[in-house]
């Protein structure tokens, strides 16, 4: 019974120290500018957050805390309510309640409360209803001002009255634990401490040497476009935000996705990173399996970012100082993952990749000390933010990085371009030699020509059978002796001919002229032509493979006939006596296939790669070939786009393999199609009899000589010249083509034939000169050159020669070619004649001597009706000599200035008299003529009849 008595006093006693305290009331002296509140705080755990603040004013709950004697951390999760007594004994203006965090260091976004609501109630009066905290918008909060300062204003309590104050507490979205820690200030103590204390100063500073470096280098991006300012910018964007964030900047104005908007910004920093990493050391090139791993780990980022943010917006968890789930275990994970790429990359030798890893290793050591201390694992060292130190210390690193590598790359280039250029120098100076070499080869070719046409052309008046002028002057050779002179004159005109063809092939100027047809007989037709060879040589000839092929291949006969010719030649030339020669021809999808085999001694393995080289002879076949064919070979096959290889077997011999194609897809584009002739038809001579025939006609009705001009710079070949030319026709000569060009104003001759290649001005030159002079653009004008290329002859053709002959000439072909061109101008006086008036207004002006023509003529027209109007006055109306008009006119129209004159006249007497403009006197002195009876006979003489007799027809037929 006692003890029922003592328990019974004790709880009385205790109830009544509860009650005591809960009714504690606390009184604001405006003295004091600071006010602890704690010890008269009672707080209630609210975990079913059950509780109003009508049931906390009415009937309090039995279990409470004391506001001084909290843990250091609520827990987190549960609601806390707060219940206060205040009575102010002075009015409270600019006075506000505080909720202090004690918690000085951690960034941000994990400080303040989530949602602070405060209830003043003056007995059952409601007074006011304040809210603060993190969650709630800005718009909201009692006080506007940084999320970090927990605060309501206290100026509304009434003056010695007891005011009860009811609070509620909610920790915010990040999992930070929530606080009470009461003060009552004035305004003269307005903050309890600066915000966020140690480390506000260095987050602000960092995030605008971020902001500032982001905006430089992805301004640098914007001019470079390269791909690693676009990523690096990218990380900095992100650390950028994320210093916001640390700063509240960022926060301070968002609404209640705080986590889902830190866990984007803030992780995105890392896979930013590493794929900045793989554009700083290229390592999709350099290094293609550690790229992989460096994609993986950024990829594997991002679908923990996926995952977690999914995560947290479906089944909205409870976060706890940033963490949700697994979530600092995965970045422990990446961590632990980009250590060890960090040591790989260290490992290569490298030097961006070293450095790159000294980077990633800086920060992967301070990651793994901040992940570790997010799950309190550890505490960091001098109390700093581990993640905002690795920021801080990898945009210091990687901003040099940059610059570095950048001056790396800068001096590499312009050692490459150093290189580079040294290498087009020496490129230039070899194809500089190769021109030298090719010129020279050209112009030596072509010295070559001029005494080979001396010595073919006299040596072909020795023929057997043939006579000379006397026995005296001749000299008699045996017939081998002969044979012998033949055979090498024609191979030293082979020679040279190849020496211009390499020449031709190395400038680029060669182009194919194409045929449609059976290519594979055409080298069969080749190819038995080597049969009487084989037999006198006794060696084996046998040909397998198709007989036929499609009618739609095409081929450069010429040139096929060059490659082949040499690869055959060369398998008889290096065959022994009794050996044999075999050849495989086949056509398949579009190539043509030609293998030729050989039993001779073959080619060392050494020597292989240069037989195709030029003037490259294997040893012990030097006295066989000059070491063109091979090399000239070669280089026509590459411009058919075909390919050409050899294999060989000492002592067993050689086999020389050639693929061309035939189809117009595969060879090249700018090969020009012909389709005129058929390629195994005998070339057609460039002359004929009918040629013969009608020169010789012309020669006969004319018993003047024509006059031709030689210009020829080699005395030699000159004078032979001159002697094939001397019994038919009048021969001037030059020495150059200066001299040359004087002679042709000063004589005028019927045809000019001259070399190309001369000192002080060139045959093309010439050409050129005296095409565009009135006064000889009539002249035929025929080039003799060495240069017998398509190219040299079109450029011949494009100044204005009429004929092109190349050396060694044969007389017969030179003679033909100059009577078809001196009698070709006979045909233009028919044109003028059926002119009728000979008013040529309306004819085509096409070339010099159609101007000169029209001049001659109106210059007759208008002065026609003058008696005394001569030839003199001609020449002079027309800018020549009465000599120079009169070789002009004979040279185009087979006409003197004089038969000129009169025709013209008549013709417009009958053009007059045919339409009755006039008497027959009158038409008579309109068109010059004072002489009546003249004028009569000259005009009977032209049309057959009387003036008089055609004007009295006229009229009786009207």
């Amino acid at each position: 019974m006692l003890r029922a008595l003592k328990i019974l006093v004790f709880t009385g006693v205790l109830g009544c120290v509860n009650l005591a305290y809960s009714q504690q009331i606390h009184r604001i002296d405006t003295l004091y500018p600071v006010h602890s509140l704690d010890y008269a705080l009672a707080v209630y755990p609210d975990s079913t957050q059950s509780l109003s603040p009508e049931m906390l004013l009415d009937n309090l709950p039995k279990d409470h805390l004391k506001g001084d004697q909290l843990p250091r951390y609520l827990e987190v999760g549960t609601v806390y309510w707060g219940r206060l007594s205040l009575e102010a004994k002075q009015p409270l203006t600019g006075w506000a309640l505080h909720f202090e965090d004690y918690m000085i260091g951690p960034p941000a976004w994990t400080k303040s409360n989530g949602k602070v609501d405060v209830y003043a109630y003056s007995g059952d009066n409601l007074l006011f209803h304040q809210r603060t905290g993190l969650s709630y918008p800005r718009a909201a909060r009692a006080f506007q001002e940084s999320l970090a300062y927990n605060r309501v204003s206290l100026a509304d309590l009434p003056v010695n009255t007891p005011v009860t104050l009811l609070i509620r507490v909610e920790g915010n979205a990040m999992g930070y634990p929530h606080y009470f820690n009461l003060t009552a200030r004035s305004s003269k103590q307005g903050f309890y401490h600066e915000f966020n204390q140690v480390q506000h100063s260095f987050n602000v500073f960092l995030f605008g040497v971020t902001f500032i470096i982001f905006l430089y280098h992805l301004l640098q991006f914007f001019y470079l476009r390269e791909r690693i300012y676009l990523w690096f910018s990218t990380w900095l964007f992100f650390c950028t935000l994320t210093q916001g964030m640390t700063s509240g900047m960022v926060l301070n104005t968002t609404s209640n996705a705080y986590y889902i908007l830190w866990l984007v910004i803030a992780t995105s920093i890392l896979y930013s990173y590493w794929f900045f990493g793989r554009a700083f050391v290229n390592s999709k090139e350099k290094f293609p399996r550690l790229d992989k791993l460096m994609l993986g780990l950024a990829l594997f980022v991002l679908l923990e970012i996926l995952i977690t943010g999914l995560y947290t917006l479906l089944f909205k968890p409870q976060v706890y100082y940033t963490a949700v789930g697994p979530h600092y275990i995965f970045l422990n994970i990446y961590t632990l993952a980009g250590l060890i790429l960090s040591f790989v990359l260290l490992s290569k030798k490298d030097r961006f990749a070293r450095y790159f890893g000294v980077g990633s290793l800086v920060g992967s050591l301070m990651m793994l000390i901040g992940t570790l201390w997010s799950l309190k694992l550890i505490t960091p060292p001098f109390r700093i933010d581990p993640f905002a130190a690795s920021i801080f210390l990898q945009i210091i690193i990687f901003s040099f990085g940059i610059a570095y590598r950048r001056q790396t790359l800068a001096k590499k280039a312009e050692a490459e371009r150093l290189e580079t250029q040294r290498a087009q120098i020496e490129i230039q100076r070899v194809r500089d030699l190769d021109e030298l070499k090719t010129r020279f080869f050209t112009n030596i070719s072509h010295e070559f020509r001029t005494p080979l046409t001396l010595i073919q052309g006299i040596f072909s008046q020795a023929k057997p059978g043939k006579k000379s002028a006397s026995d005296a002057e001749r000299i008699e050779l045996p017939l081998k002796s002969y044979e012998v002179v033949a055979r090498n004159t024609r191979r030293l005109e082979l020679l040279i001919d190849e020496l211009l063809e390499l020449a031709k092939l190395e400038s680029g100027t060669v182009k194919l002229t194409l045929h449609q047809g059976d290519v594979v007989q055409f080298v069969r037709a080749l190819v038995f032509s080597y049969e009487s060879l084989a037999e006198r040589k006794n060696i084996s000839l046998s040909v397998t493979g198709m007989t036929e092929t499609p009618v739609d291949s095409y081929y450069d006969p010429g040139k096929l006939e060059k490659i082949v010719v040499n690869i055959l030649s060369n398998a008889f030339k290096y065959s022994p006596e009794g050996g044999s020669v075999s050849v495989s021809i086949n056509h398949a999808n579009d190539r043509l296939s030609l293998v030729v085999a050989d039993t001779g001694k073959g080619i060392p393995e050494a020597e292989i790669p240069h037989i195709f080289d030029r003037f490259y002879r294997t040893e012990g076949s030097e006295a066989k070939g000059s070491g063109i064919g091979l090399a000239l070979c070669k280089e026509l096959v590459a411009v058919h786009g075909g390919e050409i290889h050899v294999s060989s077997t000492l002592g067993k011999g050689s086999s020389f393999t050639l693929q061309l194609p035939t189809s117009l897809v595969n060879l090249p584009k700018d090969a020009y199609v012909q389709t005129s002739r058929d390629p195994y038809a005998p070339a057609s001579p460039e002359f004929t009899a009918d040629g013969d025939e009608i020169a010789e006609s012309s020669v006969s009705k004319d018993l003047q000589k024509p006059h031709i001009l030689v210009v020829e710079d080699n005395a030699d070949l000159r004078n032979f010249i001159k002697g094939i030319l001397q019994d038919h026709y009048e021969i001037s000569t030059a020495v150059d083509g200066e001299q040359g060009e004087e002679v042709a104003l000063k004589e005028l001759p019927d045809l000019v034939l001259s070399d190309v290649m001369m000192p002080k001005k060139s045959g093309l030159e010439l050409c050129h000169n005296l095409k565009n002079n009135t006064k000889t653009s009539h002249i035929p004008v025929i080039l003799l050159t060495a240069k017998a290329d398509h190219s040299h002859k079109m450029d011949g053709l494009q100044r204005g020669a009429d004929s092109y002959l190349t050396k060694p000439f044969q007389e017969e072909e030179l003679l033909v070619r100059i009577q078809n061109l001196l009698t070709a101008k006979e045909k233009l006086w028919q044109r003028f004649k059926n002119s009728g008036s000979m008013l040529v207004d309306d004819l085509e002006l096409n070339s010099l001597d159609d101007a000169f023509l029209q001049q001659v003529f109106k210059s007759i027209e208008a002065e026609m009706h003058e008696e005394d109007f001569s030839v003199e006055k001609l020449a002079q109306r027309v800018g020549f000599s009465r000599t120079q008009l009169h070789r002009k006119l004979k040279a185009l129209i087979d006409k003197s200035p004089s038969q000129l004159l009169n025709e013209i006249r008549l013709n417009k007497a009958h053009q007059l008299l045919t339409h009755k403009t006039g008497s027959v006197s009158e038409i008579a002195y309109a068109v010059g003529f004072s002489n009546m009876s003249y004028f009569t006979k000259r005009f009977k003489e032209k049309f057959g009849e009387t003036p008089s007799t055609l004007l009295e027809s006229d009229e009786t037929s009207n």
